[in-house]
């Protein structure tokens, strides 16, 4: 049996140095499939199986989100403090990376302790985005209707689309978290599908160039 394999192992290795020595390209074909199709086939099926999850489970994988990015910040925020410190020894201090530190860090904590609500805190800051955003549109679209220059018509659209996304998000804070979960469902599956698109070209590629 062993010799068997052996047998098909070496004969493998020859056919593939002799498709090497009539075509150059093959070998590194050969070896770019061997290193990027496992690889590939992994992360599409990673992907695929979070953002299934995401779908049927937003609340749980709501919660599990908001953990890691407390812990991200814990973690960001300890480094901070702790540079903060060394550099406090010098002269002129490093007490402001210590406060942003430990600011950080009790966030972190936050986040880790009660993350939906955390995550609601999000969804209200991201209000408060569009809110300044419609404003600044709004603004700009009255200064354009004045000088009579431009498509004010369009920036005042943008301003009431903006100002109204941000009162439906405020009477209905939840509906807007749910909302970035399913964006994020979709962006893993669009990565997913790109994975599996390349991995279908490289088999694409990989045949094309034995013929």
């Amino acid at each position: 049996m062993a010799a068997q394999k052996s047998k098909k192992s070496n004969s493998r290795a020859a056919d593939t140095r002799r498709m090497a020595r009539r075509n150059p390209m093959y070998s590194y074909i050969q070896d770019l499939y061997n290193r990027s199709a496992p690889l590939l086939i992994c992360e599409a099926a990673l992907l695929g199986f979070a953002a299934i999850l995401i779908v049927f489970r937003p609340i749980a994988m709501l919660s599990m989100m908001t953990f890691i990015i407390g812990v991200a910040l814990i973690l960001f925020g300890l480094y901070r403090t702790i540079a903060g410190f060394m550099v406090s020894r010098a002269p002129g201090g490093g007490w402001i990376d210590v406060i942003f530190g430990l600011v950080n860090i009790i966030l972190g904590v936050l986040f880790c302790a009660y993350p939906v609500d955390s995550f609601m805190g999000i969804v209200y800051v991201f209000i408060a985005l569009l809110l300044f955003k419609a404003i600044k549109a709004l603004i700009f679209a009255i200064n354009m209707a004045r000088a009579r220059v431009g498509h004010y018509a369009m920036d005042l659209t943008v301003a009431v689309v903006l100002f109204l996304l941000a009162v439906l998000l405020m009477f209905f804070p939840m509906v807007g978290a749910i909302t970035m979960i399913y964006t994020l469902a979709i962006i893993l599956l669009l990565y997913a599908a790109s994975d599996i698109y390349m991995f279908i070209e490289l088999v694409h590629l990989k045949n094309k160039i034995k013929e």
